[in-house]
């Protein structure tokens, strides 16, 4: 976002956004926790039975099925962000209904991700010495990994394009807005991690603020470089000339009849 636009920037932008549509926020954001719920116990069992494999797995599938409601999350954000008008039920399913197909393999890729990286992270918490090496990489991996998933997923309530496209777009917005990707991802890893770590005592904040309270800062920090790749700004401003163009036309219709 930037001050040209004539909204408000930053923490200002945030806390605008909550007053106002902190609710659906709230609906999209509990639909997708449940969603995540059966993957979320596959890579638990996983852990507990010291089954990588399992844990990997399990999140895949968990993921896959949890993908089209992180889709009608992000909808709902980008929505919000772009100051777009509308009943949220009804834009949410429209949402849903577009971009399910699309939503599966990146929610797969995502909970392959999170199921393995959950058992690496176990496996190093639970390790005497895992060395300091082990720890960069975990680090480093997680910061890739959730950065290019933040791109990858942003673009698919925005444009239909084939998966092959999609990936290519996240991994040059990935280079191309690299500060925004760091911050991005920053902000999702560290409330993830800490929720992860916090078990089970974390499952109270998880119901309370859900995907919600790191989506909103993430998309936030990305949605200039996809304003500035896609035009969104442009492309709903000229969707909006046309809409009253067409009122001021019937209108003069209407009068010119009577």
């Amino acid at each position: 976002m930037n001050e040209s636009s004539g909204r408000k920037v930053g923490i200002a932008r945030f806390f605008e956004l909550l007053g106002r549509d902190l609710w659906s926020f709230y609906r999209a954001s509990f639909l997708c926790c449940a969603a995540f719920l059966p993957g979320f116990a596959a890579v638990l069992f996983g852990l507990m039975a010291h089954a990588p494999l399992l844990c990997a797995l399990g999140g895949a599938l968990g993921g896959a099925l949890a993908g089209p409601f992180l889709v009608g999350l992000a909808d709902t954000v980008l929505r919000a962000l772009r100051d777009e008008p509308g009943y949220w039920w009804h834009t949410y399913k429209r949402a849903w209904r577009q971009n399910w197909r699309q939503s599966l393999i990146p929610g797969a890729l995502l909970g392959l991700f999170l199921g393995g990286w959950s058992a690496v992270l176990f496996h190093m918490v639970n390790d005497a010495n895992p060395g300091t090496m082990m720890w960069v990489a975990a680090v480093a991996g997680m910061f890739v990994c959730v950065g290019f998933l933040v791109w990858l997923f942003a673009q698919i309530p925005l444009v239909d394009l084939p998966l092959p496209e999609l990936i290519k777009n996240a991994a040059l917005m990935f280079f191309g807005f690299l500060p925004r990707t760091l911050a991005a991802a920053a902000i999702t890893a560290v409330y993830w991690v800490v929720m992860l770590l916090t078990l089970p005592a974390s499952m109270i904040v998880i119901v309370v603020f859900g995907f919600w309270l790191p989506v909103i800062p993430a998309l936030m920090i990305v949605y200039p470089g996809l304003d500035k790749v896609f035009r969104l700004e442009e492309t709903l401003q000229a969707r909006r000339d046309a809409e009253i163009n067409e009122r001021i036309a019937a209108r003069e219709a209407e009068n010119h009849d009577l």
